[in-house]
């Protein structure tokens, strides 16, 4: 039989050692109509969430030295008109126009993000100003990833700013919007 004490600490040793193991960290968000997104927010960048004056959700993710920058805003698709593919490029197109006269690319090139849980594409610009640029200006980045992640009744409009698209920062928020930034429900009681 153990004793209380040595139980206790074996748990809170545990449970540090979880934690300190670990390589994301869970944030959450309301939504709208009461709704709750769950991220695995990649270790070492900053979480915030905001709620504008009309009521939008919209979070941020951070690196300390400035690697990456995501924003991503989250409204409502009652009608599901991002939920196909034709709907998430048109929608691209109408919004995200103004970053292809400054990029290497001169188009939008579509690529499916292929989420865990519901569908997404995104685009990747780079901005042709920098490029062979030994140093980027503070508050500048080189690639602008902007994309949509759809679920039934939700679109989540991202854009990440970074120096690169092969970082492990890069990579880390890639996959938190593949495969976390979605809708968790619990067990009905």
């Amino acid at each position: 039989m153990r004793s209380p004490l040595k139980f206790w600490l074996l748990c809170v040793l545990g449970a540090w050692a979880g934690v300190a193991g670990a390589n994301a960290q869970d944030e959450s968000v309301f939504l709208f109509q009461n709704r709750k997104v769950v991220f695995a927010v990649p270790k070492g960048l900053g979480f915030a969430s905001t709620k504008d004056e009309r009521g939008m959700i919209s979070i941020r993710l951070g690196h300390p030295q400035d690697k990456i920058s995501l924003h991503v805003s989250f409204l409502p698709d009652p009608d599901g008109r991002f939920a196909t593919a034709r709907g998430r490029k048109e929608f691209m197109v109408e919004s995200f126009q103004e970053y292809v006269a400054g990029s290497v690319e001169k188009a939008m090139q579509f690529e499916e993000l292929e989420p865990h849980a519901g569908g997404g594409t995104y685009c990747v610009f780079t901005d042709s100003a920098l490029v062979g640029k030994d140093k980027v200006p503070r508050g500048e980045f080189r690639n602008s990833t902007n994309g949509v992640k759809t679920w039934p009744g939700v679109v989540a409009v991202f854009t990440l700013m970074s120096n690169d698209t092969s970082s492990e920062e890069f990579k880390a928020v890639m996959t938190m919007l593949r495969q976390s930034m979605e809708e968790k429900t619990g067990p009905l009681r």
